[in-house]
């Protein structure tokens, strides 16, 4: 090299070690975050005892799947335990196994840690979104130069969004094969949550999306928010944001009447299990009283309760005798993982003394309880004996998917929305123990009664499927079109009731 051209590359290696250094950006994957790390034997620990207080515990845990099958994946999961993982890390390899259970009362929690970390330090893609027919739709504009609202979002940092729910989809819980409650778990800023938890957390995101009016395909590269921004973004975007009531009914026109039950549990009602009682008579004098002749009833956001409130509305329709369940079941009395819950020697004396008392041992080795212990309350002589319609979504869930199969069943109402969150015939849920794990702080929800409801007209693994399946588009999102109800109000007006189907 002659003089002139050393003194030409000295000169531009000097001009570039002086220029700004520019970082690029993380992956954001799980493994760089600053959280704590821990050795493989504390992992492999907490990891133990989990499955097997799900294999002591859980009644339901093989409904499913086979115990070769569980104890497959066990094996698969447990392969992925290393030294030095965080608690999120091993958060992603533990939640697999109780979402296998498809049970959506089963479910692992994040340890106390990890979640202060989400709220304080953690970067989220900045876009809410709404399924519709399992295709992903933008609900807002990531950047006021960014105007992608309505547009359908294809990829995520170069990965397919129909992959990247798959992924999603086998971290948590659900009933049976039910795929629809977990869309609606990662409606609005769901998927932005689930994805910092799963996936990763980069400090800038490319996304391809599609224009739903020209069909042009599109990226657009932004940063990450964090959890101030996240929940801007779920306040703005959420539909419903005021108050419902727990118990609302509205008379409209052509005798017709919507009830809205929005939850069965006590605790919403003034008074608990008496307030709930008194409301239900008030809401069917007035029924009776206004002859109403068709009853909408609405329980797309009914996500349970306590008690038997499912029944005791049913009770108010119900024309013939029935029975709810085919039987209820536990593992065990006692368990051996009592030090790792909430519950004091006393509390676990008294669960024991009940089970004992309610259960008892069959001949193929199964504690159960005949009708799963329920008394049917008697038919009432006034009951409503109109048309029926139930409005039903991926929400509907727990009893609300109880009252369901009741009203599936044992009468011939239309139901309209999407299939249930709730499975068909029954789920595990009851009284649910939470086991702590030593180590990582993570805990498991375990539900110790199996409830078999005595039915047969569903498919198994499945939700109660609607006779008129609907599904908001995101047009009637934005618009607040609630077609769900209006296809209720067309069926009636023209007749299509399910005497004349």
């Amino acid at each position: 090299m002659n003089k002139t051209s050393f003194l030409i590359a000295f000169i531009l290696l000097a001009l570039i070690a002086c220029q700004p250094k520019t970082e690029e950006p993380t992956t954001g994957s799980l493994a760089e975050l600053d959280l704590k790390k821990y050795p493989k034997t504390e992992l492999t620990a907490d990891f133990d005892l989990l499955v097997n207080s799900l294999k002591e515990g859980h009644p339901g845990i093989y409904w499913y799947h086979t115990e070769a099958q569980f104890d497959s994946l066990v094996a698969v999961q447990k392969l992925l335990i290393a030294d030095s993982l965080n608690g999120l890390q091993f958060f992603n390899i533990v939640s697999p196994i109780a979402a296998y259970t498809e049970e959506g009362h089963c479910g692992v929690s994040l340890s106390n840690n990890v979640s202060q970390y989400l709220e304080t330090k953690a970067k989220y893609i900045p876009i809410a979104v709404l399924s519709v027919n399992k295709k992903i739709f933008v609900l807002n504009n990531p950047t006021k130069d960014i105007k992608i609202e309505g547009f359908e979002l294809k990829k995520i940092n170069g990965q397919p969004i129909e992959q990247l729910y798959e992924k999603l989809f086998r971290t948590f819980e659900s009933d049976g094969y039910i795929e629809m409650s977990k869309y609606r778990d990662l409606d609005y800023m769901g998927l932005s949550d689930y994805y910092a938890q799963t996936i990763g957390q980069p400090t800038k995101f490319e996304i391809e999306v599609v224009d739903p009016t020209t069909k042009q395909v599109a990226t657009y590269k932004f940063s990450a928010t964090d959890a101030k921004g996240w929940y801007e973004i779920e306040n703005a975007v959420r539909i419903n944001k005021v108050d419902m009531k727990a118990v609302e009914l509205k008379i409209l026109p052509n005798k017709t009447a919507i009830l809205a039950v929005n939850t069965f549990s006590s605790g919403n009602f003034e008074g608990g299990y008496s307030g709930y009682e008194k409301i239900m008579a008030k809401s069917f004098r007035a029924i009776d009283s206004l002859e109403i002749q068709n009853l909408i009833i609405d329980i797309r956001r009914n996500e349970g309760g306590s008690g038997d409130n499912d029944a005791h509305l049913f009770s108010y329709i119900a024309s013939k005798p029935y029975n709810i369940f085919w039987y209820a079941e536990i593992s065990a009395f006692t368990y051996s993982f009592n030090e790792f819950t909430t519950y004091s020697t006393e509390d676990f004396k008294e669960l024991e003394d009940e089970l004992r008392e309610e259960y008892t041992l069959d001949d193929d080795g199964r504690l159960t309880q005949r009708d799963g212990g329920y008394t049917i309350e008697p038919l009432r002589h006034n009951s409503y004996q109109g048309e029926v319609f139930i409005l039903t979504s991926g929400a509907t869930y727990s009893m609300g998917a109880t009252f369901s199969t009741l009203m599936r069943q044992h009468t011939n109402a239309i139901f309209i929305g999407e299939e249930t969150g709730g499975g068909f015939y029954g789920n595990t849920s009851g009284t649910v123990l939470i086991v702590t794990l030593p180590n990582t702080d993570i805990s498991v929800r375990i539900p110790l009664k199996k409830w078999s409801m005595n039915v047969d007209k569903g498919e198994f693994g499945r939700g109660i499927i609607p006779d008129y399946p609907i599904q908001p588009t995101y047009e009637d999102y934005k618009n607040g079109n609630d077609v769900v109800l209006e296809k209720a109000k067309s069926l009636i007006e023209n007749n299509a009731l399910p005497n004349n189907l």
